[in-house]
Order: structure tokens, then C-alpha cells, then sequence
């Protein structure tokens, strides 16, 4: 199986959760790629992991932002992707991982298929644009309040988009 890791960082927070995703799936076959330097690679792979940080009020990274109109182009039929969504629950809890849902809307709307929703459960934010059927569109992570949970709901998460891409 072939993954393509996508992230956009500024803070240098979802680069290290690239690199955290990659050692759990050091087995496979993954490249990965700071989308600072666009998105054309995506065409090449059918597995994709997309992981953007949320900024303001559920507003996408810069570098992501950046790329928006490109990544609008791809068609995503065939493709299989799985969304990471890093946010502060508690100083954001109004808007927490919204930017993930900005790109589940792009996949969506280009014919991709959406995998790894995650639930709700111990996390304590207000409200979040990420959420379909009540729960989140992707893996939800709090780097700041809750960093000692990520690894195990990195390897969690994994475990289960794994059967599901091709």
C-alpha cells in the first residue's frame, strides 16, 4: 500500500505529527510532502492523509490556504483520503479543527472518498464545523491540552483507515 502524508505547518506542530504518522506506518510504502510546496504530487497517490492544523476561527493554515485554488482542481475519484485535524479545544472551542472540514469539502465535492471519522468522545470543545453525523470528519488532536493522548489515538486511528485504504 502507497500513502501520501499532505500537511501544512507553521508552528512546526502538524510537521511533527507527520513525522509521528510515519513511524507507525514505517511498514508501508509513504512519502510525504509540506504542501509550502504545492499539491501537484497528489495525483500520484490513491492513499492520501491530509493533516491540517486549524487557525482563527476555523480558517485554513496559510500553506494550505495558499494551495486551496490547486487542490480545488484534482479530481479525486479513485482516491482514498483520510483527514488530521490539529486545533485548541479549549482556546478555540468555538471553532475547534474547523480547517478539515474545509478539505473534506474539497474531496467530497471532486468525487473522493472520506475515511477515518472519529468520535466526539474526551474531548471538550463548544462546537466544531468538522462534524457529520456526530462525529469528527477526521482524527482530532489537541497538541496543547491533550498531547499525551495523541500517540494513542494516532496508532488507534491508523489501525482502522489502514483496512480502508486500497
Amino acid at each position: 500500500m502507497r500513502i501520501g502524508i499532505f500537511y501544512g505547518s507553521t508552528s512546526g506542530s502538524s510537521e511533527a505529527i507527520a513525522e509521528e504518522l510515519e513511524f507507525y506506518l514505517k511498514k508501508e510504502e509513504l512519502s510525504s510532502f509540506n504542501v509550502a510546496s504545492g499539491v501537484e504530487n497528489i495525483k500520484d497517490f490513491k492513499n492520501l492523509i491530509f493533516v491540517a492544523p486549524t487557525y482563527g476561527v476555523g480558517e485554513l493554515q496559510k500553506d494550505w490556504e495558499t494551495c486551496q485554488r490547486d487542490l480545488k482542481l484534482i479530481d479525486f475519484t479513485d482516491k482514498t483520503v483520510a483527514l488530521v485535524g490539529l486545533g485548541n479545544q479549549f482556546a478555540f472551542g468555538e471553532s475547534y479543527i474547523g480547517a478539515i472540514k474545509i478539505l473534506y469539502d474539497i474531496v467530497t465535492e471532486n468525487h473522493g472518498k472520506i475515511i477515518g471519522f472519529t468520535d466526539t468522545k474526551g474531548y471538550l470543545f463548544k462546537e466544531s464545523e468538522a462534524l457529520v453525523d456526530d462525529k469528527f470528519v477526521g482524527l482530532a488532536l489537541d497538541e496543547v491540552n491533550q498531547s499525551n493522548m495523541t500517540p494513542d489515538r494516532i496508532e488507534k486511528w491508523l489501525e482502522e483507515i489502514k483496512k480502508e485504504f486500497n
